[in-house]
């Protein structure tokens, strides 16, 4: 991967591989009146695949994507990886999971984020968030904002390759020039069940569309 990035093109990476993108776990919560208060982090091993299929600035690309919940460090201090070859790694706090750090597939840091990006908690319909973060971009050092403004849209049914999920459907845009819908399974302890991302033409990189859906899920034998 190339690492030599302007700001605002690695800050538009963010929303591929931010959050995790892709594979937290999350607490139950009261099936009367959906919430999630926190982050139940699952045991290291776990194997989520997903088919993605992506185009334009998003890189084109048609197949299946694995992620690997695995334990590592970052800046001397305890964090979890979540990886794929395709897209890199991101690094995560074990506390509450939210991300503190990109890696590019060669394992060379891409960025890191104060505070770490996390999800609204606790997750309700209809709750909105503003997130302010500082992007620390490498090698150069250099430090950029980050805005996030998201809502939690609804709680339902989202059918995918996997199987029928209850989850939360959230959407946010990064720096207004990047928009993702997200559906969480709250009861199935799935951060990312499926996801469509957007980048309009005024977007640093140009246009893209991404979408990825699970295709399953797999806990290391005990």
């Amino acid at each position: 991967m190339n690492t030599l990035f302007t700001s605002r093109t690695v800050i538009a990476q963010t929303a591929v591989l931010a959050m995790a993108s892709a594979s937290m776990l999350l607490a139950s919560g009261c099936t009367s009146a959906p919430s999630a208060d926190k982050m139940q982090i699952g045991p290291m091993g776990t194997v989520l695949t997903y088919h993605r299929k992506s185009s334009g600035s998003l890189g084109t690309f048609d197949g299946q994507v694995v992620w690997t919940l695995a334990p590592a460090t970052w800046q001397g201090k305890p964090a979890i990886s979540m990886g794929a070859r395709q897209a890199g790694v991101g690094l995560y706090e074990p506390q509450g999971f939210g991300m503190v750090a990109n890696l590019n597939p060669a394992g060379q840091p891409l960025m890191s984020f104060e505070p770490p990006i996390d999800y609204p908690w606790p997750l309700q319909v209809d709750k909105t968030w503003t997130g302010h973060h500082t992007v620390t971009l490498y090698p150069s050092g250099n430090q950029v904002p980050l805005k996030v403004e998201g809502k939690v849209e609804s709680f339902g049914e989202v059918t995918v390759p996997a199987g029928t999920f209850k989850a939360f459907k959230l959407v946010w845009s990064m720096n207004q020039n990047e928009f993702e819908t997200r559906w969480v399974a709250l009861h199935d302890g799935l951060a990312t069940v499926k996801r469509h991302v957007e980048r309009p033409a005024s977007h640093p990189q140009g246009a893209g569309v991404l979408d990825a859906e699970l295709l399953s899920s797999v806990k290391p034998a005990k």
